[in-house]
């Protein structure tokens, strides 16, 4: 049992009672620590959903016992009396490994390094007392830093939110080209076709037809191009997951959204080449040819 071949990594960390309701954690099974929990003789430690469902499948750990290297080198069996959803603790683009938590007591009083506290109103009102209070109860800790979780989260998405604003970026530029694109398009092709429309429009063809005929071709085009891209997307899919926290990059939504957002943009385009071919004057039209 000691072959440091069996065991896995997993990330550890030191915790109060009442660190999980300051955190809102969600508890998925079990329970969270109490101040019985936190001494050196209590061996329950808590894990995540995803060292759980790694360690025992769609087995419930609470009760079972792990064997755990923290405290010394020698491995010492732990009971599980929780489970937490899986968080990102690091960075909102990697999931991390797998979590699990043990108290300040089981470790050793005073290892917590790092607290946290949930207030009312602005926290910066509370940086004073929260120094008082941890050095009236260790006056050999030493405050250097306090943070709002607000702060962390922006420190946490700095990466991916750039990323997520330059792609968005390009995919405004993309939508105004394509916009301009349809619209040269069917300009040109109405040009072309003044003779036909002339024509049309000579033999009894109603405004709002030839207006149609215009429109329906720059949607049937945009149709096929959507449809092109929207295979494209689901095929790169993957390179954008790591951004991603809590969606699926196929979401179904998503893509009927953009869809429609498109298609839309697309009969915008379309209206004003129509709007322009319905307003021909067919003898006019025919004289230029």
């Amino acid at each position: 049992m000691n072959d440091p071949g069996k065991f896995q990594a997993a990330d550890s960390q030191t915790v109060l009672p009442g660190y999980f309701d300051a955190m809102q954690a969600l508890l998925v099974a079990g329970r969270t620590f109490t101040e019985a929990d936190n001494a050196p003789d209590r061996n329950g430690i808590i894990v995540d959903t995803m060292l759980a469902g790694k360690a025992f499948g769609t087995e419930s750990p609470i009760g079972k016992r792990i064997l755990i290297r923290i405290r010394s080198q020698e491995p010492e069996w732990v009971e599980i009396i929780g489970v937490i959803a899986h968080h990102r603790l690091t960075s909102l683009a990697d999931a991390g490994r797998e979590h699990l938590f043990v108290t300040d007591g089981f470790v050793g009083h005073g290892a917590a390094s790092r607290w946290a506290l949930r207030t009312v109103g602005d926290p910066s009102r509370y940086s004073a007392a929260v120094t008082a209070a941890i050095r009236k109860l260790n006056p050999a800790l030493l405050v250097t830093e306090i943070q709002t979780m607000d702060s962390l989260v922006r420190k946490a998405q700095s990466g991916t939110r750039f990323s997520l604003l330059l792609i968005g970026a390009f995919a405004v530029i993309a939508v105004l080209l394509a916009a301009v694109g349809l619209y040269g398009v069917l300009s040109t092709v109405v040009r072309q076709r003044t003779s036909e429309i002339g024509v049309r429009m000579a033999l009894g063809a109603e405004p709002r037809s030839i207006f149609g005929l215009v429109v329906g071709q720059g949607l049937r085009l945009s149709a096929a191009g959507i449809l092109i891209g929207v295979v494209a997307a689901l095929g790169l899919t993957r390179v954008m997951s790591s951004m991603l926290i809590g969606i699926s990059p196929s979401d179904p939504g998503t893509f009927a959204a953009m869809s429609l957002v498109f298609l839309l943009i697309a009969a915008v385009a379309s209206w004003l080449p129509g709007r322009r071919a319905a307003a021909l004057d067919p003898l006019a039209a025919l004289r230029e040819e």
